[in-house]
């Protein structure tokens, strides 16, 4: 359909029209939030932890060059095994400099200034 909705996006408006909530409807996907899912590329599905800030710079470079990024592909997540075993003297995660020797704020920093967004999990084991 046309104007960037999709089906989807359609049955939600008729839904919420059908019950009532018709003022809430014009404004269900004005901003843009909820038209589709987040999209992107999570490290864990394919490399477990072997990841490094090489792979994660390759990939954003790819969504760029391949297109996905302009179709809404705009995550790239690394899931875990970045952080160092130790933490800095104030108790802060740090990056592993094996791997992330730029650490992560440079990293994030080339995400970003693709247009990208950078996710980035931990747990506390």
């Amino acid at each position: 359909m046309g104007g960037g909705f999709t089906f989807f996006s359609v049955v939600v408006l008729l839904v919420a029209q059908c019950n009532g909530y018709e003022n809430y409807a014009q404004f269900l996907l004005a901003n843009g939030v909820g038209r589709t899912p987040p999209m992107g590329w999570n490290s864990w599905n394919h490399f477990n932890c072997r990841i490094d800030e090489s792979i994660v710079k390759a990939t954003a470079d790819a969504l760029i060059s391949t297109g996905l990024a302009a179709l809404g592909y705009k995550y790239v997540n690394i899931d875990d095994c970045w952080a160092d075993r130790r933490r800095d003297s104030r108790g802060k995660l740090v990056a592993n400099q094996t791997t992330f020797p730029s650490g992560i704020k440079a990293l994030a920093d080339y995400v970003h200034a693709r247009g990208l967004k950078l996710g980035i999990y931990g747990d506390a084991g």
